[in-house]
């Protein structure tokens, strides 16, 4: 008998604690403003090497975080698991990169460009720029790449490739490509390479 009632008694937790989380609100996603006045200003530069033809479109973005260092100013989300979770919130801010030739392309953009805030009463939020991302298309194929965070406050180059045949691919449906980051393989005579250089801008 006292294992059926130590399973009725478990039984009776988890159901209090499943209703107990049924009842709970999700927490909502924090209403993101841009900074007024921005201070850290970059520009990436981004270089096209040995592709067969230039990219008819490219467009870009920059994505920011809140990082898990930053957890302190984040609730948690009763409603996504028994212990909860909490959001970590992401946003996507669109960059305009001017096409200086067939092979460069020059974006500026804001590594504070969103407003700190206290969204949830536990404190300020820092966002944090994640990276930089374009994608380049050259129809059929579409390529999507990126600069991390460390090589955009450093100023270290990145080199991302992709094989040449993609841009010869059939016409239906277009194919989207992410590129390789250089140095999970090394890149050969068969890529074409989109290299990343970014530097800040004394205001």
């Amino acid at each position: 008998m006292p294992p059926m009632k130590s399973f009725f008694l478990a039984s009776v937790v988890t159901l209090m604690t499943v209703s107990t989380a049924a009842c709970q609100q999700p927490v909502p996603p924090p209403q993101v403003k841009a900074n007024p006045n921005p201070q850290h200003k970059y520009e990436v530069v981004m270089t096209v090497r040995n592709a067969p033809r230039a990219f008819e479109q490219v467009a870009g973005s920059a994505q920011f975080d809140i990082p898990a260092e930053q957890d302190a100013c984040l609730p948690l989300d009763q409603t996504r698991a028994l212990a909860g979770v909490r959001n970590r919130p992401s946003e996507t801010v669109p960059l305009q990169f001017r096409k200086v030739s067939d092979t460069e392309y020059r974006a500026e953009f804001f590594a504070d460009a969103l407003l700190d805030e206290d969204y949830y009463g536990l404190g300020v939020c820092h966002w944090k720029l994640t990276a930089v991302g374009a994608t380049l298309t050259a129809q059929p194929a579409v390529f999507s790449t990126e600069t991390w965070n460390e090589a955009i406050v450093s100023g270290a180059q990145q080199v991302t490739f992709a094989p040449k045949s993609l841009f010869s691919l059939s016409p239906d449906p277009i194919e989207f490509h992410p590129m390789t980051l250089a140095g999970e393989r090394a890149p050969s005579a068969e890529d074409f390479e989109v290299v990343f250089q970014s530097r800040k801008i004394e205001q």
